[in-house]
């Protein structure tokens, strides 16, 4: 590798020189305002008269005369194209220069080489996409026959746009055009030339380090093509690169990334799509040489275009099949979460493995799955693990002699706690109480679902609202008029309250939104009104006297029937040899309280083990492994989790690493939050680690919830549905999702503390504690401040100074729980307001930072 200081215009001017951008390079994607701070440089360099101003660095190689340039082609293109426009208002007479030959000169030294054979005449090659663009551009700029008509620009092109962007600018600068050529000749760069030795790659990664990123796929694009000869390189970006950007809309960043999760059952981060690509590539496609770092090129790209034919069929369905149609329902529905999933799916059904029906099965099922998941508000962040690993899971129930059909649907409906598939009975009442109106483009799937069902004759729901033609109309409306009272009766508040937003509230309208306010009876028969509307959905409406409760009612169990059919739980004629385990990550909101662990898998690794204990000191050790600097300065530090780990020996710790000790003698949830810690301390994403436990531990039909635990799970229920309706509690606090359990977690922000709202079964109270898992300055600090609690909240402290937790708590005697769910509201608004009030003396004692 050789390098120099040169000035640009030498690097990029001359007679037989020739620059070539080769196809692993990116597009050329500079905006308008990178062209005007290059603009505004050159500007400066005249006025400063400054006799340099740094370019940056260009690399290249020069495998057959031509400058291929591995790095710098953005600076290059666009000082081309500044060229380019410059000659062209020389020619025009838009601007004038003292040298009567300053076009043809322009032309002949950067632009145009005259005695090359045709499809060299350009000095600069751009890579496909580009190419045209180019062409274009110069043949407006330097036209080789004036009499020909003027060529068509490339309008779509950032080429052309900057080079439109360089011709504006010229019409009104402050400076001369000979200052401006005068100051592109003062720019300077470092020239770095290549010999063929060189890793071409490694420099690339190096340059592009820091500054405007490369996408994840450019990075991608480089690694595969680069060190292959220039025609390889050509061959396969025309044959498999430049397909699979035709095939994923140019999204191939997206793209990578799905592939990446159906083909390795985990999601990378898209910060990290690139480094995982390339160990799955050299894991995966090694070529067998005796490089290690060789890989099967053309088998790599072969099979991830495959996989982006699958992708484009996910993103843009085509066809009238049952698949075709499966697919259209899921994108409309947003289900991108589950593409890694169809990926496999599709592949399984190009090999031969499923056939189309069983394919539209399926996706009926998945369908459902995540429609009821979100019609129930169940976690979104499961359904990850979930979608990732299903058909791995698939093909090891069909290998022991299942239905690939039949196992995927006992999967999905097997799993367990924020990994349900909601029951018949969840799903239905979710469909009464949930409000339908604010569902933001989720409208689009619903009300196209419900209108059309699987009918042959459709209507363009999607078009009509996308439109605005169509619109999500209210029957009862959202502001109740004088007509609107008299007509519900004096229950006409708490009428509206419960069935405003509500689906048998909701219908499709295509009439104007003025007349929604009318009194029923008028909307019904107006012009368009519901007894005109050629919509399935309000036949039914149109043909009512009024509408009142008895009306909502009756259409809301309507309602809940036709989603019941639309959406089924699915049935299974497999079982499997052995119960398959539930699995959640740390990064999930599953309570692991109580429950067995079989195996954890971290970074990659599986360990089946009988004891939390054991997980947690084996994921220590492994960290301790990554980052050894960082956990010898939390064996060392005073903050927490620094209170987790010692040097020595000492019961409820378990050595790590020599001379390394870490508690484990604490609760699952007191592990969970110290592993978060450290992940947080140690850049590692909670996801890497999950937790398979025993589904017989939760599930009824493996093992019946005891009487105590259905009513705490309901209790929690219900607690979720009152503080819905607080906004002024919603605004401090996210409530934890119901578990049966006798607390429930509200998060301060740190991992050191949190309030938790208590209930006691047994003794028929109801409570609320501050609780400090091991850092005893702070729990002291709280109890301390026992009696100013005791006064905000009206009730009597209990401190608690444990071995290890420290903090102080309330109860409220004279609440039984049991058998007395119609109090259990009162009780709730009642921890609501405790929660607020502790947060407020929280701030004050100066635990918890101020808004």
């Amino acid at each position: 590798m050789n390098g120099s200081k040169k000035c640009f215009a030498q690097v990029i001017g001359g007679f037989n020189t020739r620059l070539v951008i080769p196809v692993y390079q990116r597009n050329y994607d500079w905006k308008p305002e990178n062209c005007a701070r290059l603009f505004d440089d050159l500007i400066e360099v005249v006025k400063d008269g400054r006799e340099e101003h740094f370019f940056g660095s260009i690399v290249s190689q020069t495998p057959h005369g031509e400058r291929v340039i591995i790095d710098g082609q953005q600076r290059i293109t666009t000082v081309f194209l500044l060229f380019a426009a410059i000659a062209k208002q020389l020619k025009d007479g838009v601007v004038t220069s003292e040298n009567p030959h300053r076009a043809d000169m322009i032309e002949r030294g950067y632009l145009v080489d005259e005695w090359a054979r045709d499809e060299q005449k350009l000095r600069l090659k751009l890579i496909k996409s580009d190419s045209a663009a180019l062409e274009a551009v110069l043949a407006d700029a330097c036209p080789q026959d004036p009499s020909l008509p003027a060529p068509e620009l490339v309008m779509s092109s950032s080429v052309t746009q900057n080079y439109l962007y360089f011709k504006d600018r010229l019409v009104s600068m402050p400076v001369s055009v000979d200052q401006l050529i005068e100051a592109i000749e003062h720019l300077c760069v470092i020239d770095i030339t290549l010999d063929p030795t060189d890793d071409a790659q490694l420099i690339f990664e190096s340059l592009n380090s820091t500054g405007l990123d490369l996408s994840e796929a450019d990075k991608i694009r480089n690694f595969v093509l680069m060190n292959l000869d220039q025609e390889r390189q050509e061959l396969y970006y025309d044959k498999y690169w430049n397909a699979i950007e035709l095939n994923t809309d140019y999204q191939v960043s997206n793209f990578i990334r799905f592939y990446l999760a159906a083909v390795q059952g985990k999601t990378p981060a898209m910060r990290k799509v690139y480094q995982t690509f390339r160990t799955f590539a050299r894991r995966c496609y090694h070529a067998g040489a005796d490089d290690a770092l060789s890989i099967d090129t053309a088998a790599l790209l072969g099979n991830m275009l495959e996989f982006s034919k699958h992708y484009r069929a996910c993103i843009r369905p085509s066809g009238d099949g049952p698949v075709a149609r499966g697919l259209a329902r899921l994108r409309v529905l947003e289900a991108t979460v589950a593409y890694p999933y169809l990926l496999n799916l599709l592949e399984y059904n190009r090999l031969g493995k499923v056939d189309d029906s069983g394919v539209a099965r399926v996706l009926g099922v998945v369908e459902s799955f995540v429609f009821r998941r979100w019609v129930c508000s169940a976690p979104s962040n499961a359904l990850n693990k979930i979608f990732e690993t299903l058909h791995g899971e698939a093909e090891k129930g069909v290998a022991a002699g299942g239905d690939y059909v039949e196992v995927v649907a006992y999967l999905l409906t097997h799993k367990g706690s924020t990994g349900r598939f909601p029951g018949d009975d969840e799903f239905a009442e979710a469909v009464r109480t949930r409000d339908f109106y604010r569902i933001g483009n989720r409208k689009f799937y619903l009300y196209d679902r419900l209108e059309n069902e699987d009918s042959e004759e459709r209507v363009d729901v999607i078009g009509g609202l996308e439109s605005g033609n169509f619109s999500v109309e209210h029957v009862m409306p959202q502001t109740l008029s004088d007509a609107w009272r008299r007509e519900l009766g004096e229950d006409c508040e708490q009428i509206h309250e419960q069935w405003l937003h509500s689906i048998a509230n909701l219908t499709l309208t295509a009439y104007n939104s003025d007349y929604s306010n009318r009194p029923f009876v008028q909307k019904r028969d107006m012009a368009k009104g519901f007894r005109a509307s050629g919509f399935r959905m309000n036949q039914w409406i149109a043909a009512q006297e009024r509408w009142g409760a008895d009306e909502l009612e009756e259409r809301c169990e309507q309602l809940v029937d036709r989603f019941l059919e639309l959406w089924p739980m699915p049935q299974s004629s497999y079982e499997p040899v052995e119960a398959l385990p539930e699995q959640a990550s740390l990064d999930s909101d599953v309570d692991i309280t109580g429950r067995r662990i079989s195996a954890f898998s971290f970074l990659g690794e599986r360990h089946a083990v009988k004891q939390w204990n054991t997980m947690a000191q084996m994921v220590m050790r492994r960290i301790y492994e990554l980052e050894p600097a960082k956990v010898y300065a939390l064996v060392d530090g005073t903050e927490f989790p620094a209170s987790f780990f010692r040097a020595d020996d000492a019961p409820g710790y378990q050595e790590f690493a020599d001379g390394m000790f870490v508690r484990t003698g604490v609760s699952n949830y007191a592990k969970a939050i110290l592993l978060r810690r450290v992940f947080e301390i140690c850049g590692i994403d909670e996801d890497e680690l999950t937790f398979e436990m025993p589904l017989e531990d939760v599930r009824e039909d493996k093992r019946p919830i005891r009487d105590t635990q259905r009513t705490k799970l309901a209790y929690w229920t219900l607690y979720q549905e009152v503080a819905a309706k607080h906004p002024e509690f919603l605004e401090e606090f996210e409530p934890h999702k119901a578990a049966a359990s006798h607390y429930s977690v509200l998060r301060l922000g740190s991992p050191a503390y949190h309030i938790a709202l208590l209930i006691n079964t047994q003794a028929g109270r109801t409570g609320i504690e501050f609780y400090v898992p091991s850092d005893k300055t702070i729990g002291h600090l709280a109890i301390a401040n026992k009696e100013l609690f005791e006064e905000r909240l009206g009730l009597a402290a209990e401190p608690f100074d444990a071995k290890k937790a420290s903090g102080v708590r309330f109860y409220k005697d004279g609440h039984p729980i049991k058998d007395n769910e119609e109090a259990w509201p009162g009780y709730i608004e009642e921890q609501l307001a405790w929660a607020l009030e502790m947060k407020k003396v929280l701030t004050e004692i100066g635990l918890v930072a101020r808004k």
